[in-house]
């Protein structure tokens, strides 16, 4: 990867403003401090534009000439990553940090790291980097054997999944069979180790600001002793959600399909 820069969410924010784009810089600011007066926004803006000349973003002789202040190449940067059309959000609940991935142009994708949305880290990753940066990012080991597990359940007890006052309901609705139960078990007693919350990758497309984004694919999952716990939908009628204990071998290769996925929408 090339690192590209490394800001605050004020500074991001202003950064985006500067390139006349005042409503995703707003969504910036308010996804981090929350909702303020105009007064408190600017004066905000006015200490961050310090912080801008310090990291030498901010040329001020352009500035007083009423020129935008920031050089081509971090305007083309900043325009790039607010109209990219494809992006992969990866959340992590055991950290404090979201990683995104932004298509820019051809094969060339933006590794977005945000910390506590607080600091933003940015740098150009290949497509073909795209699996190995979820593999690094996840981290996934293993202490046990694996043993293949798996069972199905309706779109309703899947939403009650993470509610440990709802696992008795989602048993009794499920009518499992005696393996599917085991594997059932298996899952609660790992939700449990994982504070009830599943981890997710969601891909989506984004057409212009103005429409979207459109979810095109969503995978469920959380670690194991034995392996990792992938939740995705098929066609199965009755009960669509398919949940399965992978090995790692297994889940390096779903990072992998997801990879050609989105490598396949860019050709």
């Amino acid at each position: 990867m090339k690192h590209l820069i490394t800001c605050t969410s004020e500074e991001l924010a202003l950064l985006v403003g500067l390139c006349d784009y005042p409503g995703v810089a707003k969504g910036i600011l308010e996804s981090s401090s929350g909702k303020k007066s105009k007064k408190e926004w600017d004066a905000i803006l006015e200490a961050t534009v310090n912080q801008l000349i310090l990291k030498q973003y901010w040329n001020e002789e352009k500035s007083s000439k009423d020129e935008n202040p920031l050089s081509e190449e971090m305007q083309k940067f900043i325009v790039s990553y607010v109209n990219s059309e494809q992006m992969i959000r990866c959340s992590n609940l055991d950290n404090k940090n979201t990683l995104m991935l932004h298509h820019f142009e051809n094969e060339t994708w933006l590794f977005h790291m945000i910390d506590r949305d607080i600091i933003h880290e940015f740098a150009y990753a290949d497509e073909q980097e795209i699996a190995e940066l979820m593999k690094d990012y996840y981290h996934f080991s293993t202490d046990e054997e694996h043993i293949p597990l798996k069972f199905r359940l309706s779109d309703k007890c899947f939403d009650w999944l993470s509610n440990k006052d709802m696992t008795e309901k989602v048993r009794k609705k499920s009518s499992f069979s005696p393996e599917e139960e085991h594997s059932f078990n298996q899952l609660i007693a790992d939700l449990e180790a994982n504070q009830w919350s599943l981890n997710n990758i969601s891909h989506f497309y984004i057409p212009s600001l103005n429409d979207g984004p459109f979810l095109q694919n969503i995978v469920f999952f959380i670690p194991s002793a034995q392996g990792v716990w992938v939740a995705q939908y098929d066609e199965h009628n009755e009960k669509p959600v398919h949940i399965s204990l992978r090995t790692l071998d297994q889940w390096n290769e779903l990072l992998k399909g997801l990879e050609y996925t989105v490598s396949f929408q860019n050709t």
